[in-house]
């Protein structure tokens, strides 16, 4: 269904590419106007609005409903694994929307240690963004079982990671006591109105960046700025990762926001069969870099708010090497 959607629009896009290039102006200024703002544009409706919209539909219905409560306790148990209780749920679960709410709502921990672990851990979820670089790589490129499995890998991770804050980070973590809200038939009109609400933040904030993006990528190719740092970074893509060098480039604006990984690597590239120019191997470690190389900023600035700059320095620094390290073990073991 995805590749088929991905087709058509695929089509309907080349009609207005094929009429707009028939246009009589100069022809850098055409480069620019669509391999810039044109691909922009079309990389944000055709790659992340259509993951975007159904998953922030459920997650409303969810909350509306009273079933993430209940979520709460039937985790608790497991929490405790990791030196949390079963209130650390929620934020969690908020973070495959968006980290930013997630890191935030480790407010509703009562201790310290509780709230670091909490805020950490979040920005290690695979947000909504993060799952349209997964999907839109691995899901359609490679099939649902490899989407699983680098779910299982990033929930092995957490766990582990999590377990390891616990030992590490001074403190105490007290059990859970909070009211269960009855369970009650979603609002349409509530769970439209807050998804709306989500979808409208990636609209207003993420497209204005994502056609910049594209349109600063294209100035950088015409003043070959862009070969100049490729060739910089290419040793540590090629030999270490195992990924051209190209891919360093969407990596970079991925800080911004994830989809950016995505939809700037189908503009780098000029196409979005993406296993024209990656093998599957190279696509898996792509994906799993980005899902764990870094936060984007939004998430950034909020973790420096809630635990302090130093560590929130310290822990994105400590995900980015891990990133990088685990890329290069795949590299070789793949």
């Amino acid at each position: 269904m995805a590749i088929l959607y991905l087709d058509t629009l695929n089509l309907f896009f080349e009609l207005i590419k094929n009429g707009f290039l028939k246009l009589n102006i100069n022809e850098t200024l055409k480069k620019i106007l669509w391999d810039g703002i044109g691909e922009g544009i079309i990389g944000g409706i055709s790659i992340a609005l259509p993951y975007l919209i159904p998953f922030y539909i459920l997650l409303s219905i969810l909350e509306d409903s009273g079933y993430l409560s209940r979520m709460a306790f039937f985790t608790d148990s497991f929490m405790h694994f990791i030196g949390l209780h079963g209130k650390a749920f929620f934020p969690l679960m908020l973070g495959f929307g968006c980290n930013v709410p997630a890191v935030l709502g480790s407010r509703i921990l009562e201790t310290k240690k509780q709230k670091f672990i909490t805020a950490t851990l979040a920005t290690l979820v695979p947000c909504s963004a993060r799952t349209v670089v997964i999907m839109g790589l691995v899901g359609i490129f490679l099939g649902f079982k490899y989407v699983l499995i680098i779910y299982i890998i990033d929930i092995i991770i957490i766990i582990l990671f999590g377990k390891l804050l616990s030992i590490l980070v001074p403190g105490k973590s007290y059990g859970l006591i909070m009211e269960i809200p009855p369970l009650r038939k979603p609002s349409t009109k509530i769970v439209l109105k807050q998804s709306w609400f989500r979808i409208k933040d990636f609209i207003y904030f993420a497209f204005p960046i994502i056609i910049f993006g594209s349109f600063l990528l294209q100035i950088l190719d015409l003043t070959n700025l862009l070969n100049s740092f490729v060739n910089l970074v290419s040793p540590f893509f090629v030999s270490f990762l195992g990924l051209p060098p190209l891919t360093s480039i969407p990596l970079i604006f991925g800080i911004l926001r994830k989809e950016l990984s995505l939809i700037m690597l189908f503009s780098l590239f000029g196409t979005t069969n993406v296993l024209s120019f990656m093998t599957p191997k190279q696509i898996i470690i792509y994906s799993l870099i980005t899902l764990f190389y870094f936060p984007c900023v939004a998430t950034f600035s909020v973790l420096r708010k809630e635990i302090g700059l130093f560590s929130a320095i310290l822990m994105t620094v400590f995900e980015m090497i891990f990133a990088f390290l685990l890329g290069g073990f795949l590299n070789l073991i793949l």
